[in-house]
């Protein structure tokens, strides 16, 4: 940032130093309106959805003991056991179905039932016939567009990121909306990624060198923003953002000296030397399956990084597509079949349910090669949670705490093609909104696979948003286009 364009500093700003490099600031009473002086004192609130494709072993993923609090034993044996230690921290909802629901049962959209899984799932809304995208906005779309920094007119949107590759067959690579059929591809080079918010990709001359500098001397973001931070400090600030900008920063040094050991702070240089590689690597080689586990741990990285030091307060992690998915061959595992086929049971892609007619025959042992499937999957879940609980935030609690982070799957019983009993968590309370600790029934108590008595997913979206301060009594697909199931305002059972 140039001298002298300090006096045009918003309540949301960032620094902009050496090469570029981005670093946000505080909320600073002296650059906002008398009106915005007030919000300060909210909670600053983060939603982010970790986002797996396919279905899952559904005897072994939910919680194995009663409804209500979850004990030392509930998840133990499930593929949620790397969740065990931050089991306080969650809440299961149980007996969720997608809406509008998949086989057919409402009326009005396009896609096959993998192709409503990915167009519905974020959305809440019906699939175009023809290109199978959804017809309205994802929920961390709405979300960001209310909460992220920036003006009401232009804010910043949702950090969108993806592990693995497109397949480039209709709706099924997509997720996130921004509106009615405008899909957002994620970001699946960590690179790209990580330079997007942190500017380390400008083409400015100097971008290069501010990125060697932070590589090889391994010096703090901070320093390289350490001109404008001083310059913003002769601008007549008050005692009180004096107060609150030096904390700022004493925060992000305590980030770089305490995280940096796990590969993760605001200017972290470990993060930024595992990502560099990728800068020079062709799409294609970025996209090769031996390097999907690898891109995975630097994408839930700069997940949460990007949410724990505000530069997003919206991020979306999709693994891989709709009927996709990898060879599963690290971690112990060594598969012959990729996930899409492993999640049917099936060799062949037309094969689902119990079939076994015309080569249908199951893949032997895929059970349980689907459950270590899950349990990696719930281990990255894991690497997240676990990130964002390490960052401290004012009254005691952590960024965790102040979050809300959703785990959903495309489908529930990939065999059956199944929208019912979809899995469901979410991680943290959204700063005191959610119940914590429980596994809490939303379906039918008798059978939480009957589609016309479970609880539709549209209504737990909305409750999301309204976790995130923004008052919605409705969300998805309008009041009668065809969601027959659908249902307006928040799940009680779920609120604190």
């Amino acid at each position: 940032m140039k001298k002298g364009n300090m006096g045009r500093v918003s309540r949301r700003h960032f620094l902009r130093g050496f090469g570029g490099v981005a670093l946000g600031l505080p909320f600073l009473e002296t650059f906002a309106p008398r009106t915005a002086q007030a919000q300060e004192a909210q909670t600053i609130k983060r939603f982010g959805v970790f986002f797996a494709c396919n279905g899952v072993n559904m005897e072994r993923w939910f919680p194995k003991t009663s409804f209500g609090a979850l004990a030392a034993e509930s998840l133990v044996g499930t593929s949620n056991e790397p969740l065990n230690a931050l089991r306080a921290k969650l809440l299961f909802p149980r007996g969720v179905h997608m809406s509008p629901r998949g086989f057919g049962r409402d009326q009005g959209g396009g896609g096959d039932d993998h192709g409503k899984g990915m167009a519905h799932k974020l959305t809440a809304q019906f699939a175009d016939n023809n290109n199978w995208l959804a017809r309205g906005p994802s929920v961390d779309h709405v979300i960001a567009a209310k909460v992220n920094p920036g003006t009401d007119g232009s804010r910043t949107p949702p950090l969108n990121l993806l592990v693995g590759r497109p397949g480039g067959y209709k709706g099924l690579d997509f997720s996130s909306y921004s509106e009615s059929g405008r899909a957002v591809a994620g970001i699946n080079n960590p690179w790209t990624a990580y330079s997007q918010f942190t500017n380390l990709a400008n083409p400015s001359s100097d971008a290069p060198a501010a990125s060697e500098r932070i590589t090889r001397r391994r010096e703090s973001v901070l320093d390289l923003v350490r001109q404008q931070f001083d310059e913003l400090k002769l601008k007549g600030l008050s005692t009180e953002d004096q107060r609150k900008l030096d904390a700022h920063f004493t925060a992000i040094r305590n980030f770089e000296v305490q995280a940096g050991a796990s590969g993760l702070s605001c200017g972290d240089p470990t993060l930024l030397s595992a990502v560099q590689p990728f800068e020079s690597l062709q799409q294609r080689d970025v996209e090769q399956n031996d390097r999907y586990p690898v891109i995975a741990e630097l994408q839930v990285d700069i997940l949460a990084l990007a949410l724990a030091c505000d530069f997003t307060r919206v991020a979306t992690l999709q693994f891989d597509r709709g009927a996709g998915g990898p060879t599963f061959r690290w971690n112990g595992m060594n598969h012959e079949y990729n996930h899409h086929k492993l999640s049917h049971g099936k060799v062949k892609d037309d094969c689902f349910g119990d079939s076994t007619a015309n080569g249908c025959a199951n893949v032997a042992g895929y059970e349980d090669m689907l459950f270590n499937i899950d349990l990696w999957h719930q281990t990255q879940f894991a690497r997240l949670l676990t990130k964002l609980d390490s960052y401290q935030e004012a009254g005691g609690r952590t960024v965790l705490d102040n979050s809300v982070i959703m785990y959903t799957n495309e489908l529930s019983d990939g065999k059956a093609h199944s929208f019912m009993d979809l899995p469901y968590i979410l991680a943290g309370s959204a700063g005191g909104y959610f119940k914590q600790g429980q596994y809490v029934l939303l379906g039918a108590a008798q059978n939480t696979r009957a589609d016309d008595r479970v609880a539709p997913h549209n209504k737990l979206l909305n409750t999301v948003v309204n976790a995130m301060g923004i008052p919605s009594e409705w969300f998805g697909a309008a009041e009668g286009s065809g969601g027959q199931t659908m249902q307006g305002g928040v799940y009680d059972a779920l609120l604190a």
